[in-house]
């Protein structure tokens, strides 16, 4: 591997550990706040006293409002981090397009991964030793990956935790 791709791939490598440390974080204190928001329900549903209910209702309202809004703050960070993470992959692709295509391994797993969701055609010129693509073509190959993964944790998720 030449020492470009060398390089390119060690700050892939630290951004994608980077991304999913901040995801296991999130969901690590997503289910912490479920966990506290269960015990809260459970109190509300025994308790008899009024002042005790109330305290207990204002405590899961906050904490409820609290998730919500640490929920959105991670999500903005894991977005940002996802475009980190992306813009080292567009460089990896563009400079593997020096190499002769049966060294592509990146591009190769790249293509592997949209699954058919980009037309041969387009995933061709790829391997075309001639072929320069243009960093529009990178973003496609990339974007077919994205919207399959990374979008369901991104989105559903994340949302089905609030």
């Amino acid at each position: 591997m030449p020492v470009a791709l060398a390089y390119l791939a060690a700050h892939l490598r630290n951004l994608e550990a980077l991304l999913q440390t901040y995801r296991q974080i999130n969901l690590t204190i997503q289910s912490v706040f479920l966990v506290l928001g269960t015990f809260l329900v459970t109190r509300i549903l025994e308790t008899q006293s009024m002042r005790t209910l109330y305290f207990f209702e204002v405590l899961l309202v906050s904490l409820t409002v609290f998730s919500n809004v640490v929920i959105w703050r991670f999500k903005q960070v894991i977005e940002v981090r996802g475009k980190d993470v992306n813009w080292w992959k567009r460089e990896i692709i563009k400079a593997e397009q020096a190499l002769p295509p049966d060294d592509r391994r990146f591009t190769y797993f790249k293509i592997h991964q949209s699954e058919n969701r980009l037309t041969k055609e387009k995933t061709d010129r790829f391997l075309v030793p001639e072929d320069n693509v243009s960093w529009r073509d990178i973003d496609d190959l990339l974007g077919a990956e994205h919207e399959q993964v990374r979008h369901i944790i991104n989105t559903f998720v994340l949302r089905g935790m609030q």
